[in-house]
C-alpha cells in the first residue's frame, strides 16, 4: 500500500473532534453493528491489488482499508471484507466499501480513499476523528462467487461477492454432513477434496442469517483461471 499522509494539526473539527477523540480511547465494542469510534487517514491505494482480492473496483467508488481488529471480527480472517460502512466525520457522512487491509491501523481506524476522506473532512489535516458502523450493502440481484485460479475438485478457493452483509461462514454438504471451510486473509473460503459434483452450499452472514444455494461442479483439473459463477440467493434485509 502507498505511504499514508502524515497527521497534521486538525483544523475546524470543534466539539465533534473532542467527542470522537475521547471515544476512541474506549475499548472496542464487541457487537458487529456497534458504532466504532477512531480516526481516519487517506490513501490512493485500494482500488486494485488489495489484500482482499475484490478487483475490479470502480475507480470513482468511495472505499476504505480496515484495521486488523475489525476486519478479522470474531477471530474470522477477513470477516468484514466487502462490507459497507457508514462513516461520520467532522464535515458529514459517507458510505464506503471495504476493499483492503489497513495493517498498521489502530482499533476502529480506517484508511479512506481521497474522495471519501474529502467528503467528511479536511484533507490538509491528514487525520480526522470518525465514527462508523456496518450497514446494508446497496446491492441488487443475487450473490456472486469468485472461483480462484487453480481451483479444482481437489482444492478450491471460493469468494462470495455482492452480499448484503459480510459472509463469515461457508459450508458445503458432503455425504449428508455440512463441512465448514476456513476463511483466509485473502477473502476466500478454502476447501480440499470437495468433489466433482454439483455443490449444495450454505452461507451465513455476520448477523447470523443463513441462506442455501447451489454451485456448479468445480473444474476437474486446476488449470483454469479465475472465473465467476452467479448465485441464486440473497440475504434478507
Amino acid at each position: 500500500m502507498q505511504a499514508r499522509h502524515s497527521p497534521r494539526a486538525a483544523r475546524g473539527a470543534g466539539l465533534f473532534a473532542a467527542l470522537c477523540l475521547a471515544a476512541s480511547a474506549a475499548p472496542a465494542s464487541a457487537a458487529w453493528n456497534d458504532v466504532c469510534s477512531g480516526t481516519a487517514t487517506y490513501t490512493s491505494s485500494g482500488y486494485s491489488g488489495g489484500a482482499l482480492l475484490l478487483d475490479p473496483i470502480d475507480p470513482t467508488a468511495t472505499i476504505a482499508a480496515l484495521n486488523p481488529t475489525q476486519l478479522n471480527y470474531g477471530g474470522i480472517q477477513a470477516a468484514l471484507a466487502g462490507a459497507y460502512l457508514q462513516v461520520q466525520g467532522p464535515r458529514g457522512t459517507v458510505t464506503v466499501y471495504v476493499t483492503d487491509l489497513y495493517p498498521e491501523g489502530a482499533d476502529c481506524g480506517l484508511d479512506l480513499s481521497p474522495n471519501a476522506f474529502a467528503a467528511i473532512g479536511d484533507t490538509s489535516a491528514g487525520r480526522i476523528p470518525i465514527r462508523w458502523q456496518v450497514v446494508a450493502a446497496p446491492v441488487s440481484g443475487n450473490v456472486v462467487y469468485r472461483i480462484k485460479e487453480g481451483s479444482s475438485q481437489y482444492w478450491a478457493a471460493i469468494q462470495v461477492r455482492n452480499h448484503r452483509y459480510p459472509v463469515v461462514k461457508f459450508e458445503y454438504k458432503k455425504n449428508g454432513d455440512w463441512i465448514s471451510l476456513p476463511k483466509t486473509a485473502y477473502n476466500h473460503f478454502v476447501g480440499e477434496q470437495m468433489g466433482a459434483q454439483l455443490l449444495e452450499i450454505r452461507l451465513t452472514d455476520i448477523r447470523g442469517q443463513v441462506v442455501t444455494d447451489t454451485l456448479a461442479a468445480l473444474p476437474s483439473q486446476g488449470d483454469k483461471g479465475v472465473y465467476f459463477a452467479d448465485g441464486h440467493v440473497q440475504f434478507p434485509r
